[in-house]
This record gives C-alpha cells, structure tokens and sequence, in this order.
C-alpha cells in the first residue's frame, strides 16, 4: 500500500488559499489532513508550500507528537522524489481515514494515476506524473479536476471506486459548523440505544462535542467528568423522595451524554486510544453498580435489609455479567452474528441490538422516579442475569484468534 503523501497548499491566487488557516472540529486544515492519511496508513508526509506559507503554517504543528519526524517541507520550486506512488491530498478535502485506507488497499502499487473520479479528492500519482499533477494542484481543487479530467479523456487515468464515507470540500468557513455537525452525525454506533441514546443523549452531546473540541480538554477528562457526575447523580439516588430522584436522574444522564462526548472528541481530534476505551467502559460499568448499590441501600429496611442485600446482589452479578460478554466481544472486534445465517443470525443480531443502555436507562427513570426503586432492582436481577446466560449459552465467548 501507498506510504507517502504529498499534500499540496494552493497557490495564493487560488480560492482555497484563505482556508488554510482554518480550523475544522478543533484542528486546522492542514493538521486534520496530515492526521487522517496518517490513521489511513500513510507513514511519511510531503507538504509543498511557498516559502511565506510555510512560515505561518509550520507552526501548526508544533507539539503535534503524532506527526514528529515525519513532515518534510518543500517550496513548489524544489525538485521533488517520489516513491513509485504517491499520494496527493488537498488541505481543503476532508476525507475519514477508514475509507482512505480501504480505498489505498484497493489502489495498491498498482503505478497508474487513479483515483475515484476526476475531481478534488485523493489521488495516487507514479513518479513521472508528480510535476505536472503537482503544478495543478497549486491551482486548488479546480485546477486538480480539469488536469484528472483531461488525462481521463485521454485514457491515462484509472478510476478505483471509493467506498464509505464520502470526502467533503471545505470552500467557506460558513460551511464548517455544518461540516462538523455532519461528522459529529457520522460517529453514531451500532451500539447506541435507538431511543435515548438517539433522541436525547446523542442530540446533547452533539453540542457539546463541538464545544469541547476547541478547547484543551481531553477526552480521558471527559471520561473522567462523566465517571464523577454518574457516581454523584448514584450516590443522591439513594435518598427517598421526587426531588432527590429528580437530581440524581439528571446526573445520572447526564453522565451518559458524556459519555458519548469524550468518543466523539476522541474522533474528532484523532486521539482515541485503547487505555481510553478501557477507561470508558470500566467508568460506565463503575456508574452502573454504584445506581445499584445506592438504591439497594434506598429500599432496604429493618426486617427486609437480608432479602434486599440478596436482590441487590443479583442485580449486580446481571449487570456485570451483561457487561463483561459484550465488551469481551467488543474487544475482540467481532458481532456474534458475524459467522452465522438464517434463524441463529437473527437472534444473535437481537442479542446485539438490545447490548446498549437504554434498557438500563429507561426501567431507571419508569421505576425510581415514582418511587418503585425495587421493581428496577428486580428488573435487572431477572433481565440482565437472563440476558447474559443466554449471550453466553448461546455464541460463548468470541474465537481466541480474534483477540487483539
């Protein structure tokens, strides 16, 4: 697969020139393009800039580890060397670096000009091509589609198709708040919840990723900030009463919002990592069984404490069990439908839609705050321990091969 990338600013005359200094979900163009071809695969990185341009965007990347010793910079007038294939990115396209690196597999080393269509988006150019490919992407994007476009007309240009998301041209900063509401729609999950999770958790959390991603905060602080309000939002819930289980109601959820906050800034500024996965789904599960502990707490009474403590018991073995097989399989990065057909594939493709929260969310809000906080504690006992029985009876645990 292609390993170089050359990235090329436009010319000053060129309309995308002044985008250069803008910033997309918290990055500035031209680090968010150089950090998405590096998730796509892509090793070392070729920018080619004026010498004026060169001086205020270098410092872009200071402190950007990600991308240390891996920059060279080059002026339009130097001679360039190339591997067999590169490839050429436009600071102006946003491209999502799955479907960047699924396209490079398809391409290959295959030492042809291709690309997906005669247009602006990435492009895998041979050596001998670079000058001339090079010279018109300096005129920006238009200049880049009328040279790909003739070269199609005259049979040089490979088309390989594209799969997944699409790219997306940035020609004003009036488009980017649309841009980032589109990536932002662009990260939702199989996993989440198709009620709370999309009507309310996503819906918040949306605005606040946008906030939060242009600042200094980084996604294990909003995993910490979440894992604090769900143990608050537990620890009032143990108090009787509507206004207590009010309060601790809305922290509860609002612990779930950022959740789903610190995933999307982790995406958005290409710093997720495993360390914050496991944090995440440990701090969840943290906030799950402390609601079961603080509401054992809030039901048990003088001659019930033995029968409550044993209830709430239960439901934790349910909601630890349900835990552990889904983010087992999570890890190993399979579904339990994966490797199955027919009635089976139903029923494991069941077993995955109902391994989301809003299960857990929704019997929290109907029971507790009407003041039935033991029928939630029952409804996890028998719910949660049935579910993860039967995930387990079922499909087992995922194939050790597929373990990472």
């Amino acid at each position: 697969m292609i390993d170089t990338a050359v990235v090329v600013c436009p010319r000053t005359d060129a309309p995308e020139a002044n985008l250069l200094g803008m910033r997309v979900a918290g990055l500035p163009l031209l680090v968010r393009t150089l950090l998405t071809a590096r998730q796509a695969g892509i090793e070392r990185f070729l920018v080619v800039a004026s010498a004026p341009q060169q001086r205020w965007l270098r410092p872009q990347l200071d402190g950007e580890a990600r991308l240390e010793g891996r920059v060279r910079w080059l002026e339009p007038s130097e001679a360039l060397a190339a591997p067999a294939d590169s490839l050429l990115l436009l600071p102006s396209v946003l491209l999502d670096s799955a479907a960047l690196r699924s396209w490079l597999a398809r391409v290959g080393h295959n030492g042809s000009l291709a690309t997906p269509e005669p247009g602006a988006g990435p492009t895998a150019v041979p050596a001998w091509y670079l000058p001339a490919c090079l010279e018109a992407a300096r005129g920006g994007e238009s200049g880049l589609a009328r040279y790909l476009t003739q070269v199609l007309d005259d049979g040089r240009l490979s088309r390989v198709p594209w799969a997944g998301a699409s790219w997306q041209s940035i020609r004003s900063p009036q488009e980017v708040p649309g841009i980032e509401r589109q990536m932002i729609a662009a990260f939702r999950s199989f996993e989440d919840g198709p009620i709370v999770d999309r009507f309310v958790n996503r819906s918040l959390s949306a605005h606040l990723s946008r906030w939060l991603v242009a600042s200094r905060v980084t996604p294990n602080q909003i995993t910490l900030a979440s894992l604090l309000t769900g143990l608050l939002g537990a620890w009032i819930l143990h108090v009787d009463g509507l206004p207590a289980s009010l309060v601790g109601l809305m922290l509860y959820q609002l612990s779930m919002v950022l959740d789903h906050v610190d995933g999307e800034v982790a995406r958005l500024k290409f710093q997720f990592s495993r360390l914050g996965k496991w944090l995440d789904n440990i701090g969840d599960h943290a906030v799950n069984l402390a609601v079961v502990g603080s509401l054992t707490w809030r039901v048990a009474v003088d001659g019930t404490i033995g029968h409550m403590a044993m209830l709430g018991l239960a439901a934790a073995i349910g909601v630890t069990g349900s835990f552990l097989i889904v983010f087992w399989w999570s890890l190993a990065g399979q579904r339990p439908e994966a490797r199955r057909t027919g009635p089976a594939r139903l029923a494991a493709r069941l077993l995955s839609t109902l391994a989301n929260r809003d299960g857990f969310c929704l019997a929290l809000w109907a029971t507790v705050l009407p003041g039935h906080a033991a029928w939630f504690l029952w409804a996890l006992a028998l719910g949660a321990n049935t579910y993860w029985l039967t995930w387990f009876l079922v499909y087992g645990l995922p194939p050790r091969v597929s373990q990472r």
